[in-house]
């Protein structure tokens, strides 16, 4: 077994649960399975072998998650239709789906808890629907106290190593299978969508650009769609701007106005938000439009990286400008004295690492994180840290490869100590 492998072994009964404290959202769930996060094989809940081989599109409309989804099973062959996702098995039963004709072309039931007792899918004209069930990684909180004993900086090394292999290469597999199903190009907008969210708002970033559509991001709308999809274009965030602002979003609400019907059901709900503990320029405001800025400069993205590789992406997102944006944190906020970098140098690295790099091979996309210096270390590379060592120490935090090595131990194994996470990892 590789020493990827292995740690991968180590790491899954740590992360897999049943019943998870703090659950993830639906909409996270079904994002990610969009994305191409979970694969495209299953086995159902009556031992069937399927294949998505598409899935299809964000549904506008009431009934399923996603419609035109294209569907390959065992013995059945490749079928059309729509994919439904829940929390729970029992969930197609108790929120009525059997009964509602809008979800009477459904071809696959996804869940991810499978409740105490049997269930059985079936649509209003009593058709049996097939289940399968995802496995979705919860990883438990970390502790609250530093662990201890702590590793020797020998054994950090060598795990920190094995967890920056393992998350390079599981970026690296998302990337494909995103780029599968959605081509490169949008899977490419997609991962920068997420980058731009951060890590408190990536999941709302995702949706925006997924809700979106990578058709739509390259027209002239994408920016009126962007912001009504995120739920920024509100009557009253409109009447209360000043004039400037007004200038800005009257073409916007224009644009909106005209399909904001047929997109209702698509509008992220506010409280999938997180607004507070976010520094000025992260607003999502402000990240939303610099998502904008990026589709409409896709073209110049894809000449610079063609040219300079991932010097041109950087300089790409160095350069990229907004003339509302770059004077301001958010809608309601009065105008800077002087303009303000669209993203900084440090998100610019962070996007580099996880939107780029994924796109190379291992090895190509190894060499540019171990020479790469990393962003400034956050609070959690700090923890993390503390965590493996003990102590404070920079040793660790001044690579991008050790910088994404850390974060991946301590996502995975933060809610035990070091040493049982050396012990777990084994072969140091």
């Amino acid at each position: 077994m590789s020493a990827t492998a292995a740690y991968a072994k180590a790491r899954t009964g740590f992360v897999l649960a049943e019943l998870p404290m703090g659950r993830p959202r639906e909409l996270e769930i079904q994002a990610r399975l969009f994305r191409g996060d979970f694969g495209f094989e299953w086995t159902t809940h009556c031992g069937k072998k399927l294949r998505i081989l598409h899935f299809g599109e964000w549904n506008r409309e009431a009934g399923p998650d996603f419609k035109n989804a294209r569907i390959e099973f065992e013995k059945r062959g490749i079928e059309e239709g729509d994919i439904e996702v829940d929390w729970d098995a029992r969930d197609w039963e108790t929120h009525g789906h059997a009964v509602n004709p809008s979800f009477a072309n459904t071809r696959l039931h996804f869940y991810v808890n499978a409740g105490g007792s049997a269930s059985f899918a079936r649509s209003s004209d009593h058709r049996h629907i097939p289940q399968a069930r995802l496995l979705v990684e919860c990883p438990p909180p970390p502790a609250d106290k530093c662990s201890s004993p702590a590793v020797s900086l020998e054994a950090a090394r060598t795990m920190i190593d094995r967890a920056a292999k393992f998350r390079l290469e599981t970026k690296g597999a998302a990337f494909s299978s995103a780029s599968r199903l959605h081509g490169a190009n949008a899977a490419l907008f997609f991962g920068i969508a997420a980058g731009l969210g951060y890590k408190n708002n990536s999941i709302p970033f995702l949706l925006a650009a997924q809700r979106t559509g990578w058709k739509a991001a390259q027209g002239n709308d994408v920016e009126a769609l962007l912001f009504g999809i995120a739920g920024f274009l509100e009557p009253r965030s409109f009447d209360e701007a000043d004039d400037i602002t007004k200038t800005y979003l009257k073409p916007l609400w224009d644009s909106w106005w005209k399909v904001r019907d047929s997109f209702s059901r698509c509008v992220l709900p506010r409280s999938i938000w997180k607004f507070s503990g976010l520094r000025p320029p992260n607003h999502p405001h402000r990240r939303i439009g610099a998502l904008a800025s990026v589709a409409r400069n896709f073209q110049k993205l894809q000449k610079q990286i063609g040219e300079s590789k991932e010097k041109g992406f950087l300089r790409f997102f160095e350069e990229l400008d907004h003339p509302y944006w770059t004077h301001h944190w958010n809608l309601s906020a009065d105008p800077l004295a002087k303009s303000v970098a669209l993203v900084g140098a440090d998100r610019a690295t962070d996007l580099l690492l996880n939107a780029y790099l994924p796109m190379l091979g291992p090895e190509d996309a190894a060499k540019i994180l171990r020479a790469a210096r990393g962003p400034q270390a956050s609070g959690i590379l700090e923890r993390a840290t503390v965590w493996l060592l003990g102590c404070e120490s920079r040793d660790f935090l001044r690579t991008a490869w050790d910088q994404q090595g850390l974060l991946q131990l301590y996502r995975d194994f933060g809610a035990a100590s070091s040493a049982e996470a050396l012990e777990k990892i084994g072969g140091v």
